[in-house]
């Protein structure tokens, strides 16, 4: 079965939809309403890169990428969107190939930045970042091997679980139960 043949009900409220996500974001890396006058008046963030300088001199940088997760019972993937901590020169790495999707390097490494839901824990996984050709978005391959996220990302998650997830931010349009 395809995803866009999958038939489900919402948890959140209860309409059965036809077609299941096999996708969702996370907005930005850090929650800028923490950061100091400073950092929040450095902060710089678009679809793909976000750049923070600290007073302290520190300057943090993350990439958007795809965190892919195989759904066995319906060959495909879902894929969450997500920010990776990188370093200078990875981030320059990036920068430098972003245009024309050619890169020195095929990977970099990088701290996953968002807390997966079910997966306690997740925020600052270790992580490979794998450049995409031309203009797709680098790949995030998890490396601890212990943690339950590392497991789902080799064996898989179910349909249930992605219901979860997606009852997790859906809002009803106004009127509906």
């Amino acid at each position: 079965m395809s995803a866009e043949a999958y038939r489900w009900r919402c948890a959140c409220c209860g309409q059965e939809y036809t077609g299941l996500p096999t996708d969702m974001a996370f907005g930005a890396p850090v929650d800028t309403d923490t950061l100091d006058d400073a950092a929040r008046a450095t902060f710089r963030k678009n679809e793909d890169f976000c750049e923070v300088r600290r007073a302290s001199g520190v300057t943090d940088r993350f990439v958007r990428c795809l965190l892919p997760l195989p759904v066995p019972q319906l060959s495909s993937e879902f894929c969450f969107g997500v920010w990776m901590s990188v370093s200078e020169k990875s981030w320059n790495l990036y920068r430098d190939g972003y245009d024309s999707g050619q890169y020195e390097e095929e990977l970099c490494f990088g701290y996953l930045m968002h807390n997966i839901p079910e997966y306690p824990g997740s925020l600052h996984l270790h992580a490979n970042v794998v450049f995409q050709p031309g203009d797709q978005r680098p790949k995030v391959f998890l490396l601890d091997a212990d943690h339950p996220l590392v497991a789902a990302q080799r064996s898989g998650v179910d349909v249930a679980q992605i219901e979860r997830w997606v009852a997790l931010t859906h809002r009803p349009k106004a009127g509906s139960n």
